[in-house]
């Protein structure tokens, strides 16, 4: 199964790409875990092998767009009178990418997005206090999502689309979230730009 995806010839499918992540995310729930650990490092060991496959999960996670316009400002699909963002989309879903991807180059065998953050950061010789904001931003997320899905954010509840769970209306959220939320942003778009950098130049 992984040789598959690692045999891809730099031209993948959106779908055959995502099938991957999920397979790089693999972890035992019960029984013999042992079983899965094997299988579970693999990804981690095999990767750095295949640089037009990396790529591809590059160009891949780079598709997803950074809600944030040229001037700064929220990039938000308005809605009968909603400003709406997408906090997994748009949001966690690139830090994501981002550390899985990292991890996976770096040939570390980690998993949840928290920890690969941490873990890369080192070999990528990152400052550490940008690696705080990157841990930092997605946690933000991350707590505005739960927040928005036990409805106790700002969320326009009446909303009965099936993305609503994951969906925030800006122009509700008071002003100190609204600012942080736009810096968690603005650092979801400076991992994507090392990214850029550290794999398709």
């Amino acid at each position: 199964m992984a040789a598959a995806f690692f045999a891809l010839d730099g031209h993948g499918e959106p779908d055959d790409l995502l099938k991957a992540s999920i397979f790089f995310d693999l972890r035992p729930l019960c029984g013999r875990v042992e079983l899965a650990e094997d299988l579970a490092a693999l990804p981690a060991r095999e990767a750095k092998r295949a640089p037009r496959f990396m790529r591809s999960m590059v160009e891949n996670a780079l598709r997803r767009s950074v809600p944030l316009n040229w001037r700064g400002a929220f990039a938000t699909q308005d809605e009968g009178g909603h400003e709406w963002l997408d906090l997994k989309l748009q949001g966690t879903a690139i830090f994501v990418d981002a550390a899985r991807l990292f991890t996976l180059a770096q040939g570390l065998p980690m998993l949840g997005t928290r920890a690969r953050l941490a873990a890369a950061a080192p070999g990528l010789r990152v400052a550490p206090q940008e690696a705080e904001a990157w841990v930092g931003a997605f946690e933000f997320l991350q707590m505005l999502r739960l927040r928005v899905q036990l409805g106790q954010g700002t969320v326009g509840a009446e909303n009965a689309q099936v993305d609503a769970a994951n969906r925030v209306d800006v122009a509700t959220l008071n002003d100190i979230d609204r600012r942080v939320l736009k810096e968690a942003v603005r650092v979801s778009r400076r991992l994507q730009q090392r990214l850029q950098m550290d794999f398709l130049h």
